[in-house]
């Protein structure tokens, strides 16, 4: 009986400490088939004869339905994040990927905000963007367009001031997150803002 008990706590214990890794590549996986997807999307149609297009395959109408309200695609080099942007940021859009919070700006026009989660797991979702600052580039892909911006400034704020989404003179993207990391209901907005510096 010991014997089983201490299985039992050997495998809790493994299983603790695999977890987050397992937790993160399968967010990566899925962020992958989302993005693909997402970058795929209209090339059937627009390239592909009409009679020789076959019945989506389960593994390949998944993420294309995971796709509703997909705006684009946020690149962040510097912290090795790639994301699908969606359009809201709820609870449901958040846990999918970066949420547009006003879905009806532009990019390359307004300023742009996008809010993310902070994972417990190191590299998920917006849990690295304290490690930017001045001068780092951010990428965005959308269906017509690429637009890199260039962070200008990284600042902590109380989350009531949501003036940090007023339009600029310029175009502007502002990522938004809570902080710190693992805090229940914390106040503090970390806030990375970025100026349009190309568009292709």
């Amino acid at each position: 009986m010991r014997v089983l008990v201490g299985i039992g706590f050997i495998l809790a214990g493994l299983a603790f400490l695999f977890y987050p890794q397992w937790e993160l590549e399968r967010h990566d996986q899925k962020q992958k088939q989302l993005i693909y997807a997402f970058e795929q999307m209209g090339s059937v149609s627009e390239h592909v004869p009409a009679e020789k297009t076959t019945a989506p395959t389960a593994q390949t109408s998944a993420p294309a339905a995971l796709l509703a309200g997909a705006k684009g695609v946020i690149r962040i080099p510097k912290i090795d994040l790639e994301m699908i942007i969606f359009a809201g940021a709820d609870s449901l859009v958040l846990n999918k990927g970066a949420g547009m919070i006003e879905p009806d700006k532009e990019f390359g026009k307004n300023n742009v905000g996008l809010a993310g989660h902070r994972g417990a797991t190191r590299g998920k979702q917006f849990n690295r963007l304290d490690e930017l600052a001045p001068n780092d580039e951010i990428d965005i892909q959308t269906k017509t367009a690429n637009y890199r911006f260039v962070i200008v400034k990284t600042f902590v704020v109380d989350r009531t001031q949501v003036e940090v989404l007023d339009d600029q003179a310029e175009p502007l993207l502002t990522l938004v997150t809570c902080t710190p990391v693992g805090a229940k209901n914390p106040r503090e907005r970390l806030i990375v803002q970025a100026k349009l510096s190309a568009k292709s």
